[in-house]
């Protein structure tokens, strides 16, 4: 194992990412949330309770941060791992450091996942500031009923770790479509509409291979009080997020598989720029 070569290719890739400026303009589209906030919290009137505050901040981060912003951050960097060494020509030169194909794309994808995951709890831990700070919290919890014992430091815990597996899943998937296919970016925009957007909110069972609908199950075994945010009929709440469910294995699955297949696809496949040529 040239453990030498693979600690070489691991921080360089951290380097490369943090050098380039899609890095940075990727960093600002995360932040996208924190923009809205500042502009709702100018113009909006005072709040009189938790419930507004607790309702925009679960609904910021699962349908803004967690179903939009963190999967297209992953989809940018994954459909393009081993594409852009292939196109620059750098593919070659690794392999002759002793490094297998599947090494490459292995560590490029530890150190890509690492960076994506520190720089979504970033983001994230932004989010969670300008939304619950600079608010009277003991007034507010004599008005707010249920909510009253609402704790929004242990809400940020729990969203970290999703944050974290989230970017372990898609970007295993979307690596895997940048192996597959000459034109990853349109094949991983079909897959985020079919599969992410339509398939993980119908009430079906095909929905469990959705990894949004794991992302949510998790997030809902942690906060369940999670489940009254989408207002759904009690049946259906108990088909979306049944009681004690968490969708840790289900993505670790899925990630895991991915990455097999595209090791595989990596080892038996001539990458040529062409077969790899991103959109």
């Amino acid at each position: 194992m040239p453990i030498g070569a693979i600690a070489a290719l691991f921080f360089f890739t951290i380097r490369q990412m943090l050098r380039d400026a899609k890095f940075w303009v990727v960093g600002v589209v995360l932040l996208l949330p924190c923009g809205l906030v500042l502009t709702i919290r100018y113009f909006a009137p005072p709040i009189k309770s938790f419930e507004p505050l607790w309702q925009f901040y679960h609904a910021a981060v699962q349908f803004m941060f967690l179903l939009g912003l963190l999967p297209l951050a992953c989809m940018i960097y994954g459909t393009g791992l081993i594409g852009a060494e292939t196109e620059s020509r750098t593919i070659g030169y690794l392999i002759t450091r002793r490094l297998r194909r599947r090494t490459v794309l292995l560590t490029k994808f530890i150190a890509t996942a690492l960076v994506l995951a520190m720089l979504g709890a970033a983001a994230l831990a932004a989010l969670h500031a300008l939304t619950v700070t600079g608010h009277d919290w003991v007034s507010l919890a004599a008005k707010s009923g249920a909510l009253a014992d609402w704790n929004p430091m242990y809400d940020l815990r729990v969203y970290l770790g999703v944050t974290a597996l989230g970017v372990v899943g898609f970007l295993a998937i979307f690596s895997l479509i940048g192996v597959l296919t000459a034109k990853p970016l349109a094949l991983s925009v079909i897959y985020m509409v079919i599969v992410e957007l339509v398939i993980s909110n119908l009430p079906v069972g095909a929905r469990a291979y959705s990894l949004m609908h794991q992302l949510r199950l998790t997030a809902a075994g942690s906060i369940p009080r999670l489940t009254k945010l989408f207002q759904l009929p009690p049946e259906l709440t108990q088909q979306f997020y049944p009681t004690g469910g968490s969708g840790v294995a289900g993505v670790l699955i899925v990630a895991g598989a991915a990455l097999a297949l595209g090791c595989v696809l990596v080892t038996i496949r001539e990458l040529t720029p062409a077969k790899v040529a991103r959109d």
